[in-house]
């Protein structure tokens, strides 16, 4: 694999967090249209599912992260067109209960599918597990 492939899908891949620091809509074009992801609570979203991605995603309900921090980071190219990238991602962000003044702390696995569409890298798939202790 080429560093210039790890570093692009690194650097996309860090600008969905910073996206998400400004609100879940943020985050749409990066996002291919027929987009999955999957949430450490059991939720995964496509654009056919009720709530869809972007339900999710424009939802008023959406909290966005204060800071975030991606470790062990590993990229493997899928063909021409494709890249998986996966990491440990740990994130702070408000509690959604607005009468909790903690920040809410997030430690997760995070695996993302990147591929080409019209020459430009777009996610088509998200997925977070809670990452256990030790790891």
């Amino acid at each position: 694999m080429s560093s210039s492939l790890y570093d692009q899908i690194l650097n996309l891949e860090e600008s969905t967090w910073i996206a998400l620091q400004t609100s879940g809509a943020a985050l749409v074009p990066y996002l291919t249209k027929d987009a999955i992801m999957q949430f450490p609570m059991g939720l995964k979203v496509t654009s056919k599912t009720e709530p869809s991605v972007q339900d999710i995603l424009h939802s008023p309900a959406f909290v966005p992260w204060k800071r975030f921090k991606l470790r062990k980071v590993d990229v493997t190219p899928v063909g021409p067109d494709g890249a998986v990238i996966s990491y440990q991602a740990t994130a702070t962000r408000a509690s959604a209960d607005p009468k909790d003044t903690r920040d809410a702390e997030f430690d997760a696995l995070c695996c993302s599918v990147w591929r080409k569409e019209g020459g430009s890298w777009m996610m088509c798939f998200h997925q977070q597990t809670m990452a256990g202790e030790g790891l």
